[in-house]
């Protein structure tokens, strides 16, 4: 990419909060003149966080419909079609559109640019672990690759995946997600000196190794899994569950914990940032058993406080870090048991990690090499 100050676009479903930090970094980049941020909602209906938007860029609303639908009992399949698009790209003009995860209406962002001669990127948060749609939106995201110039994947099975759908590897640039690095760590540094009064507020015992999962409470998440696994090691080890979130399975999760006689449990509900910082302290690792993460910030957040973490194989950012954290672990997403959990605490008990991923800064840097 040429040093030339560029109008940039990013298509997503929504502004996430966790994405603020990364998009502050790249409009404040010297390559960067404009940054608009087209989204299709403001908040998907099974969201429940608030949004502080910075006045570095500007957010737009795309016109257009979108489909919540029941998948499941427990998750929602929503489909964004914002035809907006196509007025928006002929209005603002920008030089590149990157294209990120928006349902139908990333196919809708590719016919406009190849329509108007606009360049775009794509940026891939699907891996070879992800369930995704066949049939016509196969082929219509095959498509979508061949017309990028570029193509940006969050991590390697999500450059893999792009391998299996025909992407040439020249086409392709990893671009690992990052989180506020300097909000959590100094949030870690305030809050560390007071970690037994956090313990001590949400019952944990002196003994007890501490893991929090923090997420959506639903059957993607394996959450009723997760909290039977920590029930049974329970009965040999002292073990305490924080769980940081809200979601379908809440009130099964806490029937579940009284039917079992697990009581070491918190249930702390939807966590605002700086709660969260707080459960973070408390804890002694995360945990994530997920059969489906694309990346999984919050294994982000921990690595920032210190924590190792426990994911399946399932999670693309556990897979992709694991070998810079060593006190950390990824098991089978089929089939865990209570001796991976047993084997964890054995290996990290006491421990911190000491590794620090990419912030927002390095990521833009990251980006702009990639397109």
């Amino acid at each position: 990419m040429s040093n030339k100050q560029m109008k940039l676009s990013i298509l997503t479903n929504m502004v996430a909060p966790y994405r603020v930090p990364f998009f502050k970094a790249v409009a404040g980049s010297d390559q960067v003149s404009k940054l608009e941020i087209l989204t299709c909602v403001g908040r998907e209906v099974d969201r429940q966080w608030d949004i502080e938007n910075d006045n570095s860029y500007k957010v737009k609303r795309l016109g257009g419909i979108t489909l919540n639908l029941n998948k499941g009992t427990d998750a929602k399949r929503i489909l964004h079609f914002r035809f907006g698009i196509f007025i928006s790209l002929i209005i603002s003009r920008p030089d590149i559109l990157i294209i990120g995860d928006a349902s139908w209406t990333s196919f809708l962002g590719a016919l406009a640019c190849k329509l108007l001669g606009i360049r775009y990127v794509v940026w891939n948060e699907i891996t070879t672990r992800s369930k995704v749609s066949h049939g016509i939106a196969a082929k219509l995201r095959r498509w979508m690759y061949r017309g990028a110039a570029k193509l940006v994947a969050s991590c390697q099975m999500a450059k893999d995946f792009l391998l299996d759908n025909g992407v040439p590897d020249s086409k392709i640039g990893i671009v690992n997600n990052a989180v506020d690095n300097e909000y959590y760590l100094g949030k870690r540094a305030e809050l560390e000196p007071q970690r037994s009064r956090l313990r001590d507020d949400l019952g944990i015992g002196v003994d007890a190794f501490c893991f929090i999962y923090v997420g959506q409470l639903i059957s993607r998440k394996r959450v009723l899994e997760t909290l039977d696994l920590i029930a049974k090691v329970s009965e040999q080890t002292p073990v305490h569950l924080i769980v940081a979130g809200t979601g379908p399975l809440e009130g099964e999760m806490k029937n579940k914990a009284k039917e079992v006689g697990f009581e070491s449990i918190s249930f702390c509900g939807y966590a605002q940032p700086d709660r969260l910082c707080e459960l973070y302290v408390a804890s002694d690792a995360l945990i994530l058993l997920s059969e489906d993460e694309p990346w999984g910030m919050v294994v982000n957040e921990a690595l920032l406080f210190g924590k190792p973490y426990l994911v399946s194989d399932s999670v693309a950012a556990g897979v992709e870090l694991v070998e810079k954290c060593i006190s950390s672990l990824v098991i089978k997403s089929e089939g865990p048991n209570t001796s991976d959990i047993q084997k964890f605490i054995e290996m990290t008990a006491a421990k911190e990690t000491s590794f620090v991923p990419n912030g927002p800064i390095q990521m833009a840097e990251n980006l702009f090499r990639t397109i």
